[in-house]
């Protein structure tokens, strides 16, 4: 290395040398905004990548893909919030219960029937409701055909084929219709010609549509979801039978039902539970985390005993489990 000295530099250019070392130093700083930006915001982003991972279940309704796109961005404002990464863990109707069962989730989010279930087996503490866009903390079921079909009424389904999500644990996807059939005298699992499982209400519509199954059982919505996904070219395609005469958003079939809640694990660290229901509690309607998940916000959990009577009565999954959840 050299060094420069009045003996060895004519005084006269400094002034020009450390005009071209400031010049040079600018070029390095403005070099790395443009190349090193990303890597610096992943780094200022990842400050509590250590710290040990949230673990949050959401039930898929339709596909992981859709889990994802619509959760994901709430997921990301948690982490921010709380200073923690959390992890988004996207569920079945089966594993729901068994990934509460082995204690390897803080936190859930499900259809209230599975939710209740849930609670009934393992004493999970509901924080949270989902309240959406004109609709609030209530959502239905509902029974579909296509436009063109000659059922009109529950009676003409009698001998037809159907599908719902899951006899068990789907609550708009199969047990609101299957409870109210059997009110109006019609038992699914003998008056239908076959009535199956699809674990997918995009599926079960398009199944509908293609003549693979004659009538089909969605939630409030579904079909709104799908016209805007481009699946449906319009609401007109199918028509919803015995159509509940209310004021409520959407027509449906099924009486009203509280929507889904969130719950914390038993063993969820107490301080951790706090700072995620504050978190969630203070969105503001406009948060983009909220638009994806076609959301207005979340309250203080609902009363879910209409689940816990519901459970009762048809004798589903927890029903012998007590009452202690209530």
């Amino acid at each position: 290395m050299y060094f420069l000295s009045s003996k060895s530099v004519n005084l006269k250019v400094i002034p020009l040398l450390l005009t071209l070392l400031c010049a040079a130093c600018s070029l390095n700083s403005s070099v790395l905004k443009d190349t090193d930006i990303n890597e610096l915001s992943t780094v200022q982003e990842n400050t509590f990548v250590n710290e040990e991972p949230v673990y949050f279940g959401v039930l898929a309704i339709d596909s992981a893909v859709s889990v994802n796109e619509r959760y994901g961005p709430l997921i990301d404002y948690l982490s921010s919030e709380i200073q923690r990464p959390v992890e988004l863990v996207i569920l079945s109707q089966d594993n729901q219960f068994t990934k509460v069962e082995e204690d390897t989730l803080d936190f859930i989010t499900n259809n209230p029937l599975a939710a209740v279930q849930v609670q009934r087996l393992y004493e999970t503490n509901f924080l949270l409701t989902h309240t959406r866009p004109k609709t609030g903390t209530k959502f239905s079921g509902l029974i579909i055909v296509d436009n063109d079909s000659k059922i009109t009424k529950i009676e003409d389904l009698r001998g037809k084929r159907a599908a719902c999500v899951n006899f068990q644990t789907a609550a708009a996807g199969c047990t609101f219709q299957i409870y109210h059939l059997l009110q109006n005298g019609f038992d699914p699992y003998k008056d239908f010609s076959s009535f199956i499982e699809n674990k997918s209400q995009d599926n079960i519509v398009l199944a509908v549509l293609n003549g693979k199954i004659d009538a089909g059982f969605i939630r409030t919505g579904q079909l709104e979801k799908m016209v805007n996904k481009g699946l449906l070219t319009s609401l007109d395609e199918v028509r919803i039978i015995d159509v509940a005469e209310d004021n409520f958003f959407y027509s449906h079939t099924t009486e009203l039902y509280p929507e889904w809640p969130i719950a914390a694990l038993p063993d969820t660290e107490p301080d951790l539970v706090h700072q995620v229901q504050a978190a969630l509690s203070k969105l503001a309607p406009d948060h983009p985390a909220l638009a994806k998940l076609k959301a207005d916000g979340f309250v203080p959990a609902v009363d879910y005993n209409q689940l816990h009577d519901l459970i009762e009565t048809l004798k589903l999954k927890s029903w012998d489990a007590g009452n202690n959840a209530r």
